[in-house]
């Protein structure tokens, strides 16, 4: 598959850049797809083209923004099936976790804005001043590989429902979501330049960053290229939603139900192949419980076959590539050789597993708070315990990392966990395994990031105040 056109001006048009990436199949190791990067002059065609479709579309109605993210919905729905296959053959992300998760995320993100369009006071009279929510300009939108349809769907539904025009910079190493959801736009009635789409790898997403033509960015990565984008878009004071790193703690406190809550931490570590920001990988245990979850623990783990993630019985596929399998090799293997012990898992390629970058769910306990493992970011199924003695270590180790992303509580009952959820400092709490609400602000504390995404919040992030003085 030759991904080599980038979408501007309403249309489809060939990259003319002159480097390839490759994209790697990762249960196969071999070439899945080419996506052809753009050229400066690509870039500033798709900039062009979003800044006279902003002019459009920052005068249109709710209404038409509405019946616009409607059709997109529609659009993605009619491809869901393609969009599940071709994140198995990219990222590795088995076919029923794509159908049961990644798509419909998407479709729900769409939901939530369209839904947000009606729950904004866009205009408000204080006084002598009718304050105005405006949208704020053309916005750049890079995303990630591992949540890539749900990623982009949550910076662009946001911008066209505020009115903003848009150039997205897709990761380079999961085309096949991106192209289909261009397709959908495509098809959704959105006039000329509202949404725009570049290929191209870091280089080009720093010439987008740093445009003038560009007055807000939109990132989800890594902190330390979250940290570079801050620093470019304070040059020109551009604001900036930044969607970054975590390293998320499930707290099970002493009266939690260890049958319902452990399979769901384990679920959490461990889906998408443990690549998701929100990862729960840090599950922290009352001392005296210690030998009981690491049992239980051990022995859901079969619950979780690894294979083929084209196979509907494959529950855990490979990581997305040779990187981040490298990754998780190296952090695991230090963190042994720190004196945690292995539960089960380990370094490496599982037996049986000569070719395809797959990593065995690992669960390592006597973990120390101050191991790597336990304060940085792995992107695998890795899951480390640590255990506490009192509450008041618990919620010290909880919020004893630099990220506040995600976390889970476990309790006996719903107000003891939201008691002891209060104390944590995150931008989210899953409370005795809820379902997580995409109607909700989605956003991190400390290097998790800043700004928030999601529903009428999504929206938010993509307006300005205009006060009218004497108007009515």
């Amino acid at each position: 598959m030759l991904y080599d056109r980038f979408y501007s001006r309403g249309e489809f048009q060939y990259c003319t850049g002159p480097t390839q990436f490759p994209v790697y199949n990762p249960t196969t190791e071999t070439q899945e797809s080419v996506v052809k990067t753009c050229s400066d002059e690509d870039l500033e065609a798709a900039i062009a083209s979003a800044m006279a479709g902003f002019e459009a579309w920052s005068c249109s109605s709710i209404e038409e923004r509405h019946r616009v993210l409607v059709n997109l919905e529609e659009g993605l729905a009619q491809r869901a099936t393609r969009i599940a296959d071709s994140l198995a053959r990219e990222i590795g992300c088995p076919v029923w976790l794509g159908a049961l998760m990644q798509v419909p995320m998407a479709l729900k993100g769409i939901q939530f804005a369209r839904e947000g369009l009606f729950e904004l006071k866009w205009t408000e009279q204080i006084g002598n001043g009718l304050v105005e929510r405006v949208p704020v300009g053309v916005i750049a939108a890079i995303t990630p590989w591992n949540f890539p349809l749900h990623q982009i769907v949550a910076k662009v539904a946001p911008a066209i429902a505020a009115g903003c025009s848009v150039v997205l910079k897709p990761s380079e190493l999961a085309p096949g979501a991106a192209q289909l959801f261009m397709e959908a736009v495509h098809e959704s009635g959105l006039p000329s330049g509202v949404v725009n789409m570049v290929w191209g790898g870091p280089e080009l997403g720093e010439q987008l960053v740093s445009h003038p033509a560009i007055q807000q960015v939109s990132f989800t990565g890594s902190t330390a290229v979250g940290k570079k984008i801050m620093t470019a878009a304070a040059k020109q004071l551009k604001r900036t939603t930044l969607e970054l790193g975590g390293k998320s703690a499930a707290v099970v406190l002493p009266d939690a139900d260890l049958d319902t809550a452990l399979p769901v931490v384990l679920r959490m570590s461990s889906v998408n192949s443990g690549q998701a920001c929100v990862s729960q990988s840090r599950l922290l245990v009352p001392e005296s419980l210690l030998s009981e979850v690491e049992a239980k623990l051990t022995s859901l783990v079969a619950m979780w076959p690894l294979g083929d993630p084209l196979d509907p019985a494959t529950r855990l596929g490979p990581v997305a590539n040779a990187r981040q399998h490298e990754r998780v090799t190296t952090m695991v293997e230090a963190a042994l050789s720190q004196g945690a012990r292995l539960l089960t898992g380990g370094p490496g390629r599982p037996e049986g597993k000569e070719k395809g970058w797959f990593c065995p769910i690992t669960i390592l306990s006597d973990v120390q708070p101050d191991m790597e493992i336990a304060q940085e970011e792995v992107f695998g199924p890795v899951l480390v315990i640590l255990r506490y003695k009192s509450e008041a270590e618990a919620i010290a180790l909880a919020n004893g990392t630099k990220y506040g992303l995600s976390g889970a509580v476990w309790a006996g009952s719903p107000e003891t966990a939201t008691s002891f959820a209060r104390n944590l400092k995150t931008g989210q709490v899953i409370i005795n395994g809820a379902a997580q609400n995409l109607a909700t602000p989605f956003g991190g504390w400390g290097e998790s990031g800043v700004g928030r995404e999601n529903g009428r919040f999504g929206i938010e992030e993509c307006l300005s105040y205009r006060s009218l003085h004497g108007a009515h």
